[in-house]
């Protein structure tokens, strides 16, 4: 059982519920209402680009937060840094300890900080034209994806998933095995993104978070990077 699972409060276990819980409940109001509201060739075209766009979103943004959470602050962070650095860090010294944890404990996590953009797209009203149509439908989407991150992530981690999970990792539709292992070589610093990893091949090739280090580094003095092994205690 990792750190993760033993440090991770009674208050947060039930956070975590919760926060599924309304996810799932907001996601199934979107869902219906694209579907009411489809009513032509036009309508279905704009859902279907709307979801395909929320799926790279989905790519872009678990990578973003990764990097983020992989190279600036620390467990000591407050909010952050005992309920989303650790686990990352920890992961780092820990590869398969992820593969242990249940569902809630997996997910809970990314359906608390999407409920409230799952919030916002739901008042959106589609009666406003195509493009609220295809913004509601997005941020749903892309939501639903980073939802299934940490799953597609533990996943990539398991020794024999099952095997429906193993058809869609060898057609890239999920998070494969051998694109992740790229990122566990030390010191991890590329192939951040962990939905897809879709992303992974073209930021690395215009290095993308290492622009974004140096960038923030001059305009704050802040130097991305850290010692797993000292934050979590282990070797």
């Amino acid at each position: 059982m990792s750190a993760t699972a033993k440090t991770t409060s009674t208050a947060h276990r039930f956070l975590e519920i919760f926060g599924i819980a309304g996810f799932c409940l907001l996601e199934m109001f979107l869902a219906w209402r694209a579907i009411a509201h489809s009513q032509s060739v036009l309508d279905a075209l704009v859902i279907v680009g709307a979801v395909l766009v929320g799926f790279v979103a989905a790519d872009f943004m678990s990578g973003l937060v990764h990097w983020a959470f992989d190279r600036y602050g620390s467990v000591d962070t407050p909010l952050f840094g005992p309920n989303f650095i650790l686990p990352f860090r920890e992961h780092h010294t820990d590869p398969k300890g992820i593969t242990y944890h249940d569902f809630v404990e997996t997910n809970g996590n990314n359906c608390i900080v999407t409920v409230p953009i799952l919030a916002g797209a739901a008042s959106i009203d589609p009666s406003w034209g195509a493009f609220a149509v295809f913004t509601s439908c997005f941020l749903g989407a892309m939501c639903l994806f980073v939802f299934g991150t940490n799953q597609f992530h533990k996943w990539a981690h398991q020794d024999d998933p099952p095997h429906w999970v193993q058809a869609l990792q060898r057609w890239r539709l999920i998070l494969d095995t051998p694109g992740h292992d790229i990122h566990h070589k030390a010191p991890f610093e590329t192939y951040y993104c962990i939905t897809t990893g879709w992303l992974n091949p073209l930021l690395a090739k215009i290095r993308f978070f290492e622009l974004m280090e140096t960038t923030i580094f001059r305009l704050t003095g802040v130097r991305g990077g850290v010692d797993d092994a000292k934050i979590t205690g282990k070797n």
